[in-house]
């Protein structure tokens, strides 16, 4: 039995887009959020002065080559190549920065950093 067709599409036409890239992937959105809300510590860690740092974050941004494993309270855990991660006590907040995977936020709470196989941070409840 020969193939019919069984629903014929629609013509294109040059419809309006209603909506934008950062809505489909807010992952842009929320990594320029966690660049302004972490500003003070980025600007420290990369060695450039804050207000430079808020004027152009991607211009001062630079990931090693290295890979970062971090590893929760709940034996759960997250590794990130091109990446590097600041500790802030005062927020109880491990901030990770990667070079394509966005920046991401997790509690600090019994939380462990190895880079490249080596902890180079170990927090330990009180």
């Amino acid at each position: 039995m020969p193939f019919g067709i069984l629903h014929r599409a629609a013509p294109c036409r040059n419809v309006p887009v209603t909506f934008t890239l950062d809505r489909m992937f807010p992952i842009p959105s929320r990594a320029r959020q966690l660049e302004i809300e972490w500003a003070a510590e980025l600007a420290q860690h990369l060695r450039c002065p804050e207000a430079d740092f808020r004027g152009a974050p991607t211009r001062h941004m630079r990931f090693p080559i290295q890979t970062l494993r971090l590893e929760l309270v709940d034996g759960s855990f997250a590794e990130f190549r091109y990446a590097f991660a600041l500790v802030s006590e005062e927020r109880k907040a491990i901030a990770v920065f990667t070079e394509h995977c966005g920046h991401h936020l997790f509690p600090y709470h019994d939380a462990r950093i190895l880079v490249d196989g080596e902890i180079t941070y170990e927090q330990h409840a009180a």
